[in-house]
């Protein structure tokens, strides 16, 4: 008797057979590798609220303007990135600072100053960390005047033990944490261990950036706390939704 793995492999060939001179690559703007996976959690009272706000922070963005940013971007490809919804995550991010009604956010790594200027979008206050100053990316959109007001920027390494425990106070106190670190196998971990170690009494609402990439996936499967996939209507990279517990 036949394998049924063969027989449903001979008939998934048979219904969708692959080009003889399919192509290696696809003609699209930016493409990563990445392991499509099932996905075997269990559904709780958490995850569920997870869906909501989804639904809510998407509803948000369906009319979220950030025109007023794309002005600031330094070429029309950034530009168009700040509206695009879905696809990109910027219109999300907004409409989850809404959703949560946030008035303290923390965003991990600042780069362009993008995702803190459309976190802070409703005049929340907004923290951002990176090793770098702000003014030393040629692209950034952020400017002298945004800190000024809502948008404050500290340098330091948040997967450090010793910074993120001088950080901790602002860590516990922020709304919302967005986190687009480095994606290098080592500050997420690390990182994630810390965090939600401080905050395994709050329901802090934690955002993940780049959750497909392929040295993120095995960082997503791993989170134990409750979480969901949020990529369709996220940043097409991946865009992880969880709670701190």
């Amino acid at each position: 008797m036949r394998d049924m793995g063969a027989l449903t492999r001979d008939m998934r060939q048979r219904l969708y057979p692959r080009p003889e001179n399919e192509p290696t690559a696809l003609t699209v703007r930016h493409q990563e590798p990445s392991i499509i996976h099932s996905v075997d959690i269990e559904a709780t009272e958490s995850t569920e609220s997870l869906v909501a706000l989804l639904l809510k922070a998407a509803a948000n963005a369906q009319h979220i303007s950030l025109s007023v940013l794309t002005k600031r971007c330094a070429d029309p490809m950034s530009a168009g990135f700040v509206e695009q919804w879905p696809g990109e995550h910027y219109r999300l991010l907004g409409g989850l600072a809404e959703a949560v009604d946030a008035r303290r956010i923390v965003d991990v790594g600042t780069y362009t100053g993008l995702s803190a200027l459309s976190l802070g979008h409703f005049g929340a206050h907004v923290v951002t960390y990176d090793i770098h100053g702000w003014s030393t990316f040629e692209d950034t959109a952020l400017r002298e005047a945004d800190f000024e007001g809502e948008i404050e920027q500290r340098i330091g390494d948040l997967s450090d033990p010793a910074f993120f425990s001088s950080q901790t106070g602002v860590l516990r106190d922020a709304d919302l944490i967005f986190v687009d670190g480095p994606k290098d196998g080592v500050f997420e971990w690390k990182f994630a261990d810390l965090l939600y170690s401080a905050l395994a009494d709050k329901s802090t609402v934690i955002v993940w950036d780049d959750t497909r990439l392929m040295n993120m996936v095995a960082f997503w499967a791993a989170l134990t706390a409750p979480k969901l996939d949020a990529t369709s209507l996220g940043h097409w990279s991946g865009t992880g939704l969880t709670l701190a517990s």
